[in-house]
């Protein structure tokens, strides 16, 4: 797009200069002497031109494009797999909803979807924590084997009773980029994506450790909750034909709360930049992609499109001048 964009701004400043140095020919002008109406118009409708593409640009924000990196983002997903992601609402009253993991993963795969629709070069690990954390695909470039890892490898056959420790999916992202290959290491962008209901099941001191360990790392965070804020969710218990019976006890408790200060604090602690989102709202994968793949404003180039749309006028205002001849 970079190169595109330079040949047309060449084209155009060329077509202008030409223009330029025909009138400035004393014989050209004494030619035209009596055309001055002609003439006045003329440089009317280039001004017009101009002043409309000028105008376009400044108001037209989907005129603009960005480069994209010549590296790929590196993007390492630690997945929550604690008891407490397979919970639901009540099925009497809400109906088939999924269980929180799945909302997780259905964000992730239309996360990633969007991001192959764009050609957009990524390289993608993904981790499964509850008190250990434990690496569940390395790192790859294939976006399509990333989808199929996170469909079919992240499924409740994964899920233990073990609680939530957020330091030790914190820490095994560390060593996760440590694998990252070398001539990535300072070339690429790093993301995290943390996904989890925030009920961290550690000690505070545990949590505490895990947000300075962010606070540290150099890369970006998303903190992906999933959890619903409105309703009570628990983790489901079935009869022998697959009827729902009531919620399983766990500890005293029957519902099983989403900690928002918790996944708020993850995002915040990122020593790059932070974000946090959440599975059940339906603006977040656009806000996910917004942030995994924005860069500086000062790397935007003009659209190809609207330099072109400049080239064009300067190639009518010469017709006009040879008409005009």
């Amino acid at each position: 797009m970079q190169e595109s964009a330079d040949y047309y701004l060449l084209a155009t400043v060329v077509a202008a200069a030409l223009v330029a140095l025909y009138w400035l020919q004393p014989e050209r002008r004494r030619s035209v002497a009596g055309k001055s109406r002609a003439l006045t118009g003329l440089f009317v409708l280039i001004a017009t031109g101009v002043g409309l593409c000028l105008w376009s640009v400044s108001l037209e924000r989907s005129a603009y494009t960005f480069e994209r990196q010549s590296s790929p983002i590196a993007i390492a997903i630690a997945f929550d797999l604690s008891p407490s992601m397979l919970a639901i609402p009540h099925p009497e009253f809400d109906g088939q909803t999924l269980p929180r993991f799945e909302r997780g993963k259905a964000v992730l795969q239309e996360f990633f979807r969007a991001l192959e629709e764009q050609h957009e070069p990524v390289i993608v690990s993904v981790v499964g924590f509850t008190k250990q954390a434990d690496i569940i695909m390395g790192w790859d470039q294939n976006i399509a084997q990333v989808r199929d890892i996170l469909e079919y490898a992240v499924s409740p056959n994964l899920f233990g009773s073990a609680g939530t420790s957020i330091e030790a999916a914190v820490k095994s992202l560390h060593d996760v980029f440590a694998m990252l290959p070398a001539e990535l290491q300072d070339t690429s962008r790093k993301l995290v994506i943390i996904v989890s209901d925030g009920e961290d099941t550690m000690r505070a001191s545990s949590f505490d450790y895990a947000t300075e360990e962010l606070a540290e790392a150099a890369y970006d965070t998303i903190a992906l909750q999933a959890g619903l804020l409105d309703r009570n969710e628990g983790l489901p218990v079935y009869g022998r034909v697959g009827e729902f019976t009531g919620f399983r006890d766990m500890s005293g408790k029957i519902y099983t709360v989403p900690d928002v200060a918790a996944m708020n604090t993850i995002a915040e602690a990122s020593a790059g930049r932070g974000l946090h989102v959440r599975a059940e709202t339906p603006s977040t994968v656009e806000r996910m992609l917004q942030f995994a793949v924005d860069t500086d404003a000062g790397s935007a180039v003009p659209d190809a499109a609207l330099l072109s749309t400049f080239g064009m006028f300067a190639v009518v205002s010469m017709l006009c001048a040879v008409i005009l001849r």
